[in-house]
């Protein structure tokens, strides 16, 4: 197909056109006069693994500080030029790709990218040709046309080809989802097979899309994550997400941009300062922005007017506004002078805001009265901040350099007005403030905040925080020229805060809490932050009950700050569902979380439901000891665990009301191809044996990776043996560590467990049965399992069950086998006797025995017994490290055997526990010199009255 004369011709032509197009970046912030090649840019596309179910309802930027602090090393990387390209364990061909990505972050740039590596022959070669159909444009038609009809309107050069659809195979590229004006409607909307059947472009893209036209196409997508949910899912057959720039991505792109060395790293240290702003440059258009901007006020000697989000863009209006003039003592006339074009911007901004729209066409410009020949517009303005984006039949399209920018433009024409004209503009627009008051500042920032505090999609978030951050001084002072005059806003700006602050008070979404913070911030208010920051510094916080105002206040705090948090326990703040609420954001940035003793209710589980599948999640360990939780809390838990992109790997459900109905949603996590868990705690909760057969039957399946499972007092009998016995013989079987204590498994019980030990399919470690109305007979099978050379055995718990001397003379047998690999043994207070000690003397002086640990504590063993023990311990071939014996009615006549292991050369003991003995003064005397010997290796002896010599 390729080696046709016809098609070579027609794809060196395309190529060229392609190259001619794209070679160059535009770079919206870039010197007057500069091009910059496509390939010095930067840009990360890491695949997202699977479809991403949560829906954030905030601003995008709002997100970035949750974003900023997500485990990279979680994301899979590939390059930009791979994604079609399925990876090892795919077996499925790529045919449709959705890359999704926020405003400015590089979506644009990588589709630029891959179509200039292949049109310079270094990529995807196996592509015929390569049709880049931006949403922007195809808005731009409106009457019926065909597929074919459509390519040769944006591609001229294959008009005299009407069969490269059925004999090429074709990358279809939609660029900018989010700026489509189409429908979509997949389910209703006419069905084509004919590429030269004229439909809209509407019904062309969604039979495109579906596969339903008669050619051998692939598709990419790219959108920003709020309208990615326009195509369903069973048409994407893969979901990749830009990621913007690392910190070291920072740092480069910082010292490539600035030739000034001397001035690269005052930029680099002066972002790393404020916080917010080198989150904000993980996007690289703000990155721009931030460069741009810092490179000039430096070289001013301005950096402190460089201290919030309004600075930054009040600052980019200036050096957009002087980018070609001798700026000099010039920049109040300059402002002045554009007053006008600049509120003729701001109104298209302001009004396009608060109907989400961000792309504008010729029509748009003639109603607003913007004239593109204005020398204004035509030089660093236009360039810089207001932009054409690309023409079609005659026909030009625009927008804002960023979605920041629109909404700074807006929230100028708001301020303009109010400051020039005494227009109350947001009281004309919103009816539902018809009365609030007199014309002030207050009055103006208080509809601002009330009218954002009701958008549930965040859209005005930051329009508000630029609104606010105007009336300060320090931006009133560079905006001279463009207002008309300068006021003291000192006592509006301080009533603002004290309203924020009682929004803040009320009962609303986290993200709103985050942006009020950002609002306080602009307003250069600082006074909660520093009252929360002085209690923090005490070290009065933890342990300290926080009102639901300081719970918002700890939020914002947290996720402005550097570091993951390694351990976050909320039951030490929170004293109401209300605070939960406030502090669950923290979730998300805390690797550990601890909600204990709670009541959760099906709205805190929702919401922490929503934190467990995010894509941004760093939470690996969750513990919910002591809540009560009903049934439909723990689904929507599980329902998070089964997400692609929830990693949690620990999960710690003590004391939680659980029934054995909620096993059957655990189970299905267990067996999710998704699910990370490796640890799973439900100690003390009415499962019972049905609870097991169904988590059993998890256990078996080939996705579950469960390593520890604990059933510690969990309502279990024997009967749940035979479930476990099935599970312990699957092939698909990892679990290590099992804790079954505090149930009433009985001798019968302990013996399926212990056939199923000695499988080489069983990969069992621990095994936990204290308190399991076990008897010496139980001994005889875990003897056979301990003797097996199949049995991976290392940890033995039968503490609390009646085994006396006979069952210890059983395992005493088995620790001598050379298959026998068992490493740690407890029998805290198992009916034995100074008897049991001459069958683990000599247990412990074979050269098979491997055991560390033996804890004999709560047995009478009295002096004779330790006499024993003290005989082995200081022959060369025992390993013993740890020896508990507390309670074990000893005196001071057992302290001189003890002293004589300490200053053996031969023992190997490093801990030695004797709480609750009466080894009298002059015996502890005795292991207090002992211990001081040269030889002695215990490094922590526990004696009775918590004496503690190390």
């Amino acid at each position: 197909m390729g080696s046709q004369g016809w098609l070579n011709t027609l794809r060196r032509k395309h190529k060229a056109n392609l190259r001619r197009k794209f070679e160059y970046l535009f770079e919206e912030v870039a010197k007057p006069g500069k091009h910059t090649l496509l390939s010095d840019g930067f840009t990360h596309v890491k695949v997202s693994q699977g479809i991403s179910a949560e829906v954030n309802y905030g601003h995008e930027i709002s997100q970035l500080e949750t974003i900023f602090k997500s485990p990279k090393s979680q994301i899979q990387s590939i390059r930009y030029n791979d994604i079609f390209k399925p990876l090892e364990k795919e077996t499925k061909p790529i045919r449709t790709v959705l890359t999704k990505g926020i405003a400015g972050i590089g979506k644009t740039f990588s589709v630029q990218r891959f179509i200039v590596d292949w049109a310079s022959q270094n990529e995807n070669q196996d592509f015929d040709l390569i049709f880049l159909l931006p949403f922007i444009e195809l808005n731009l038609i409106k009457a019926e046309i065909s597929l074919l009809g459509l390519l040769q309107c944006f591609y001229p050069e294959i008009k005299s080809y009407d069969n490269i659809l059925i004999c090429c195979k074709i990358l279809f590229i939609f660029d900018g989802l989010d700026e489509s004006r189409f429908a979509l409607n997949f389910e209703t909307n006419q069905r084509l097979s004919d590429v030269k059947k004229e439909a809209s472009v509407d019904v062309l893209l969604t039979n495109l899309i579906q596969g339903n036209f008669n050619v051998y196409a692939f598709i990419w997508i790219t959108s920003r994550p709020a309208t990615a949910g326009l195509i369903p899912l069973e048409h994407i057959s893969r979901v990749t997400e830009v990621q913007g720039f690392e910190d070291q991505q920072k740092e480069e792109f910082i010292r490539k941009k600035c030739k000034e060395k001397v001035i690269a790293e005052k930029i680099i240290s002066h972002i790393q300062k404020l916080r917010s702003l080198y989150i904000m440059c993980y996007v690289p258009v703000i990155c721009r922005i931030v460069v741009s901007v810092l490179e000039h006020t430096l070289k001013e000697n301005n950096e402190d007017n460089m201290k919030s989000l309004t600075d930054l863009y009040t600052n980019f209006l200036v050096v957009a506004l002087t980018a070609k003039k001798d700026k000099k003592n010039q920049v109040e006339h300059i402002l002045r002078s554009n007053q006008e074009v600049l509120m003729k911007l701001g109104k298209l901004a302001f009004e396009n805001l608060e109907k989400s729209n961000m792309v504008f066409y010729d029509k748009d410009l003639t109603e607003y009265g913007i004239d593109l020949n204005n020398s204004s517009l035509s030089s660093g303005l236009c360039k810089e901040i207001f932009k054409q984006k690309s023409v079609l039949f005659q026909e030009k399209v625009y927008c804002f350099l960023h979605l920041t920018v629109q909404e700074y433009f807006a929230a100028l024409y708001v301020f303009g007005s109010f400051q020039n004209s005494n227009i109350n503009l947001l009281k004309k627009t919103f009816w539902i403030f018809f009365n609030f008051g007199t014309t002030s500042l207050f009055s103006l920032n208080e509809a601002a905040l009330q009218r954002a505090t009701l958008s549930r999609n965040g859209h005005l978030d930051l329009f508000v925080q630029f609104l606010l951050g105007m009336g300060t001084k320090n931006n009133q002072n560079i905006l001279k020229g463009f207002l008309s005059n300068t006021e003291d806003h000192s006592n509006d700006i301080h009533k603002t805060a004290g309203y924020i602050k009682k929004l803040i008070r009320e009962s609303l979404s986290c993200e709103k809490y985050r942006n009020l913070f950002h609002c306080l911030s602009e307003l250069k208010e600082d006074s909660l932050m520093d009252e929360f920051n002085v209690t923090l510094v005490k070290g009065k916080l933890r342990g300290q009950t926080l009102t639901p105002s300081q719970c918002s206040a700890l939020t914002y705090y947290s996720l402005l700050s550097e570091n993951v948090i390694d351990d976050f326990d909320m039951s030490q703040y929170a004293t109401s569902e209300e605070c939960i609420q406030r502090l669950l954001p923290v979730a998300n940035i805390s690797k550990t979380l601890r909600m204990e003793n709670f009541t959760l209710t099906q709205k805190c589980c929702d919401n922490l439901a929503s934190a467990l599948q995010s894509q941004h999640s760093n939470l690996r360990k969750l513990c919910l000891r002591d809540n009560t939780m009903g049934h439909s809390e723990v689904k929507l838990l599980c329902a998070a665990l089964r997400s692609p992109h929830c990693k949690l790997e620990t999960l710690r459900m003590s004391w939680s009301g659980l029934t054995d109905r909620c096993c059957e949603d655990l189970a299905s996590v267990l067996q999710s191809q998704y699910s990370s868990l490796r640890e799973l705690d439900l100690p003390h909760n009415d499962l019972n044996d049905f609870g097991v057969k169904l988590l059993s039957a998890a256990l078996c399946h080939q996705n579950c990776k469960l390593e520890t499972l604990s059933m510690k007092d969990c309502g279990l009998t024997k009967r749940c043996s035979i479930y476990l016995n099935s599970a312990l013989l699957s092939q698909h079987f990892n679990l290590r560590h099992l804790n079954l204590s505090y149930n009433n498994l009985w001798d019968s019980g302990v013996k399926l467990l212990s056939a199923a030990l000695m499988d080489p399919k069983c990969k069992l470690e621990s095994l936990r049965v204290s308190w399991c109305v076990l008897t010496d007979r139980c001994c005889i099978y875990l003897a056979s399992a301990l003797q097996s050379q199949h049995s991976c055995l290392r940890e033995l718990d039968l503490s609390f069950n009646n085994l006396g001397d006979s069952g210890v003379k059983l395992l005493s047998t088995a620790l001598k086998n050379h298959n026998c690999k068992l490493h740690t043994l407890w029998m805290h207070k198992c009916g034995l006797t100074k008897r049991c000690c001459k069958y683990l003397s000599s247990a412990l002086q074979s050269q098979h025995c491997s055991l560390r640990q033996l804890n004999l504590s709560y047995n009478k063993l009295v002096d004779t017994g330790v006499k024993l023990l003290s005989s082995a311990l200081m022959d060369p071939r025992c390993k013993l490290q740890s020896l508990g014996m507390e309670k074990c009615e000893l005196t001071e006549r057992c302290c001189e055997d003890l002293a004589s292991v300490l200053m053996s050369q031969k023992s190997n003991l490093r801990w030695v526990y004797l709480c609750g003995n009466n080894l009298g003064e002059s015996g502890m005397k005795l292991l207090s010199i002992a211990q001081r010997s040269h030889y002695n290796k215990v490094t922590t002896l526990h004696l009775p009255g918590s004496v503690q010599l190390s």
